[in-house]
């Protein structure tokens, strides 16, 4: 519907003039009567394709599947079966550390604090060190800048205990890719998939 609209009304008030080769359109040309089925066409593609995806996923999730793209901080992707996590060998001790020191008695927010001091990469620089690809939020100036977020998300995260938790968030739609929390009681949770 708003193809349609910017391409009938606003393009034109605004002498914009639009060519899409793969559907055969340029306004330039006048539109066909087919571009409004042409649009409605598309968009039960897209939206189909969508609960494609979900269902696939869906299916992954419940055979115990990991779906994250990327290990979680602390493993690293099995090379014989990316499916699986295995333990980071670096990562693996800072994770280790963070816990020790939560077990001594320190909260998130001192944990930050001696991480910084010990000059310990945070996760997401750690991931650009190894794989060069920039995370949302990085900050290639402040490598050792840890807060308290992320050791709280550490120690809650149950990917530590040897378990592997599924759907716990979604989107409202496809065209809405905001993530929205799922109740615990709809999460998917499988014990003993990968080393603690």
């Amino acid at each position: 519907l708003i193809v349609g609209q910017l391409l009938e009304e606003d393009f034109v008030r605004l002498n914009i003039r639009y060519i899409a080769i793969m559907d055969n359109i340029d306004t330039a040309k006048g539109l066909s009567d087919i571009v409004p089925v042409q649009d409605l066409f598309n968009e039960w593609y897209a939206k189909n394709t969508s609960q494609k995806i979900r269902s696939v996923k869906r299916a992954q999730a419940e055979r115990g599947e990991r779906l994250g793209s990327r290990a979680p901080y602390g493993y690293r992707k099995d090379e014989a079966n990316p499916k699986k996590i295995i333990p980071d060998e670096d990562a693996a001790k800072v994770v280790q550390h963070i816990f020790q020191l939560c077990v001594s008695g320190k909260g998130p927010s001192q944990i930050a604090r001696q991480l910084k001091q010990e000059k310990v990469l945070t996760p997401s620089y750690y991931y650009y060190q190894k794989t060069g690809a920039k995370l949302t939020g990085l900050n290639l100036s402040w490598p050792y800048d840890w807060s308290s977020r992320t050791i709280a998300a550490i120690l809650e995260d149950e990917v530590y205990l040897g378990h592997t938790v599924s759907m716990k968030c979604t989107t409202t739609s496809y065209k809405n890719h905001r993530q929205i929390k799922k109740p615990k009681s709809e999460w998917l949770r499988f014990e003993d998939t990968h080393e603690a």
